[in-house]
C-alpha cells in the first residue's frame, strides 16, 4: 500500500468541500447538484488515474485508505471552519463513523476499478521476446 499516495489523493479530495465553502456550487452551470457530483466524478477519475498511472501494487487498499484520510480531513476542516462560518455545522456523532465507512467503501470500489484496469493494461502488453 502507498501511504504517501493514499494521504495526498485524500487531501485533493477536498477540493468537493472547498469550492462548496467558496459558493462555486451556489448558481450557475455548477449549482447544485450537478457541481457537486462533476465534482465527485473528476476526483475519482482522478483516484483511478493515480493508482493505474503509478502502478500501485493494491490500489484497493491504497484508496479504501484516501477514502479514511478524505474523512479525516473533511472532519478536520470542518472543525476549523465552525468559529469562522456560520454554514459549518457540527456533525452529529453517527456522522464521525459514517464518513470514514462510507469514504473506505467508496475508495475501495474505485481501487477495484483501478486494478481491473491495470489487469486489463497487463493483458494487452505486447509480450518481449
Amino acid at each position: 500500500m502507498n501511504l504517501r499516495l493514499a494521504l495526498l489523493l485524500g487531501f485533493a479530495g477536498l477540493a468537493r468541500p472547498v469550492l462548496s465553502i467558496a459558493g462555486v456550487y451556489d448558481g450557475g452551470p455548477l449549482a447544485k447538484p450537478v457541481g457537486p457530483l462533476l465534482m465527485t466524478a473528476v476526483i475519482s477519475l482522478v483516484w483511478i488515474a493515480a493508482a493505474v498511472g503509478l502502478r500501485v501494487r493494491n490500489p484497493v487498499l491504497t484508496l479504501a485508505v484516501a477514502g479514511i484520510a478524505y474523512a479525516g480531513f473533511a472532519i478536520l476542516l470542518n472543525w476549523s471552519l465552525q468559529p469562522f462560518l456560520a454554514s459549518a455545522e457540527t456533525i452529529p456523532l453517527p456522522g464521525y463513523l459514517a464518513m470514514p465507512v462510507f469514504n473506505a467503501a467508496q475508495g475501495a470500489v474505485l481501487g477495484l476499478i483501478a486494478l481491473g484496469v491495470q489487469r486489463l493494461i497487463a493483458r494487452r502488453a505486447p509480450v518481449a521476446r
